[in-house]
């Protein structure tokens, strides 16, 4: 049997001022394997968008451990997991964080200037990403010229544009109406099925999270069951 894409240890993670000391994660333990789609659910507050930048290597756990593929990546500094991060992860916001002022297809080869790649090879893969995504022929609009769904599309090419393995997506849906949030769950689906891609979504919708293979449910930072 194959290691989980990413699993975390007894993690937790603490929020520290001079007054203060807030626990965001305690003592959570869980796994993702190859190829899931699972949804994070519980209150506001409740460590879902902690949990989620942990498990995409943006927040470093206060104590416990990560691996991703099977290797501990607990260790490795911000100069180690960037790289990691650029080419196993994509992420999706509820806000879109497109630039308005670059067209479609330069939104969505973004990542890849980060990369050893050639022009030719990022317009083609950019091409390929927003093929997938319903948007081909909108490659030379600017996101002002596009709908809501059409911009989290956008978003979501550019989170595909390097082929990662493991997708994370915070209320990819929370800023659509109903037509367009189930644009956006249905590519996310075909996503999973067709590509391959492994996803964890948080969300606040259980019709949504019932979509998904598995609801990990969060409560002051901790799973329950």
């Amino acid at each position: 049997m194959s290691d989980p894409i990413v699993a975390l240890t007894e993690v937790e993670k603490v929020y520290r001022t001079d007054r203060m000391e807030t626990v965001a994660l305690h003592k959570l333990s869980l796994a993702i394997e190859t190829g899931e789609f699972v949804s994070i659910m519980g209150p506001s507050g409740c460590g879902k968008s902690t949990l989620l930048n942990v498990l995409g290597l943006i927040d470093r756990p206060t104590a416990g451990e990560i691996k991703f593929g099977g290797k501990s990546v607990s260790a490795l500094g911000d100069a180690e997991l960037a790289p990691l991060r650029n080419r196993e992860l994509g992420f999706v916001f509820q806000q879109f964080h497109l630039i308005p002022d670059l067209r479609v297809i330069d939104n969505v080869e973004l990542p890849l200037l980060y990369r050893k790649c050639s022009n030719t090879e990022r317009r083609r893969l950019a091409l390929e990403a927003l093929e997938i995504v319903g948007l081909e022929r909108r490659v030379h609009h600017f996101p002002t010229e596009l709908s809501g769904g059409q911009q989290q599309r956008v978003a979501v090419a550019r989170a595909i544009v390097g082929k990662p393995r493991l997708l994370l997506a915070d209320e990819p849906t929370g800023n659509l109406d109903s037509q367009m949030s189930e644009e956006i769950m249905s590519l996310l689906e075909r996503l999973n099925r067709d590509q391959g891609t492994t996803i964890v979504m948080v969300t606040h919708d259980q019709t949504k999270a019932d979509r998904t293979q598995r609801i990990f449910r969060l409560f002051d930072g901790q799973l329950i069951h």
